[in-house]
């Protein structure tokens, strides 16, 4: 346990959550962090909200929907590029015109660009620990960028100075992937590019309410496919604000876990139980083969930007799968389980989780739908598909109380309107349109 900690700290800081570079302080402006540049609020022109069209990233005819993707503007005149909506990160990152490892991916070029500043000149490599795929990564990922300041501009937003990662050398999962870059939207309202502190920045959504372009940086996430209202809008991210058209009934607002969420830069959730099945026709999933006790407890990361799902050890993961299938088994060596597509077709269940703390607010069910179970077909093995659950290798806790930690990744997320707030620190989970 005791030697596992320097890892996971690591990896609570730098790598836990798809492409999230590294900025291992993190807060809230009414607190501790200090922006080093001048307070720049205005009152005119601030909108309540601002619908976004995402595109989304998938593979086997659809039914492997990856990552989910907006469109934006950098630069002026604007040079426009796909990015990757992303909660698990804060920092906009894009690929430079002098990068040679950038797969097929539109380049900023800064020499085209009259409102570019290479202030603050600062290198940074990003680190990751899953991508833009459902197979875990082998090892932890890494680009080569630096922090850079221009216009950045998204469905009319815009911020004159904002700050990002142009990076010059990609790895291969960012060069491999569809979406140029990443818009992370995660929890922090100040961020800092150094461990020391002393280099902070204003994320993009927290810039835009400091430039007076919205009112908060709420931002409610419709993924994946829906009703018939949703089929005919299409994936969208509303910033600033819920869109009601978006969902039925009551957003149930979980509450997250402060400590956790600030120090990983994820918003992070309780997790209390977890069950095969959904209602009334549910069990739990077991701690053991041998028995049917429920699991331990822990905690979780919501990650729109991992479009698989991760528990917290092999062990569970088997207690899972052998809970409904024995064909089910691991397919490599970095966590990943699946069989023949016929079978996970037919074995395909509901997954459910109790989330939340009654000391800090609501606890709830929420459940990934039988429907997102298959990953669909494993790339270069014909007619074998991938269950939705991988599993962290190696096993990793948080590091302030030793709980368990899983990933929500999209199966979950895309089952559900979220709206992700920040300022109450908040999830909330409603039915979608």
């Amino acid at each position: 346990m005791k030697s596992l900690m320097p890892l996971i700290a690591s990896l609570l800081f730098t790598s836990t959550t798809a492409f999230r570079p590294s900025q291992p302080v993190t807060g809230h402006l009414e607190g501790g962090l200090k922006h080093r540049s001048s307070d720049r609020r205005q009152e005119t022109g601030k909108k309540s909200l601002t619908r976004v069209p995402l595109e989304v990233d998938s593979r086997n005819n659809g039914k492997t929907e990856l990552q989910w993707m907006a469109t934006i503007t950098v630069g002026t005149p604007p040079q426009t590029f796909k990015v990757v909506v992303d909660t698990g990160s804060t920092a906009i990152v894009l690929p430079r015109n002098n990068c040679t490892n950038c797969g097929k991916h539109s380049l900023f070029n800064p020499s085209k660009s009259t409102s570019f500043l290479p202030q603050p000149a600062l290198f940074r490599p990003i680190e990751y620990g899953t991508g833009a795929d459902t197979i875990p990564l082998n090892q932890t990922g890494r680009a080569e960028c630096e922090v850079v300041t221009d216009t950045v501009s998204i469905q009319g937003l815009s911020t004159p100075k904002q700050e990002f990662l142009l990076c010059h050398s990609y790895g291969e999962t960012l060069s491999s992937q569809l979406a140029d870059g990443i818009l992370g939207i995660g929890p922090a309202d100040i961020s800092a590019w150094d461990e020391s502190g002393n280099y902070t920045y204003l994320p993009f959504l927290p810039n835009l309410v400091s430039e007076g372009q919205l009112s908060n940086k709420i931002v409610g996430l419709a993924l994946g496919s829906g009703g018939q209202n949703q089929q005919q809008r299409g994936p969208e991210a509303s910033i600033g604000g819920v869109d009601d058209a978006r969902y039925h009934g009551r957003i149930k607002n979980v509450s997250v876990d402060e400590m956790l969420t600030t120090l990983s830069g994820v918003f992070t959730l309780d997790v209390q139980a977890a069950y095969i099945g959904s209602g009334n026709n549910k069990r739990v999933w077991p701690n053991s083969t041998n028995g049917n006790k429920p699991l331990v407890p822990g905690v979780a990361y919501i990650d729109s930007g991992t479009a698989y799902m991760l528990a917290p050890d092999q062990q569970a993961a088997e207690n899972l799968y052998s809970g409904i299938s024995k064909d089910i088994v691991p397919l490599n060596d970095r966590g990943s389980w699946g069989a023949s597509c016929a079978t996970l077709d037919e074995v395909a269940t509901d997954i459910t989780f109790t989330v939340g703390t009654k000391t800090r607010g609501e606890v709830i069910e929420v459940t990934m739908p039988k429907s997102a179970f298959n990953l669909g077909e494993y790339p270069g093995k014909k007619g074998v598909c991938q269950a939705a659950f991988s599993h962290w290798d190696p096993p990793l806790i948080e590091p302030v109380e030793g709980r368990r930690l899983w990933l929500f990744g999209s199966p979950l997320i895309k089952a559900y309107y979220t709206v992700w707030n920040s300022k109450s620190s908040t999830l909330g989970w409603a039915e979608k349109v």
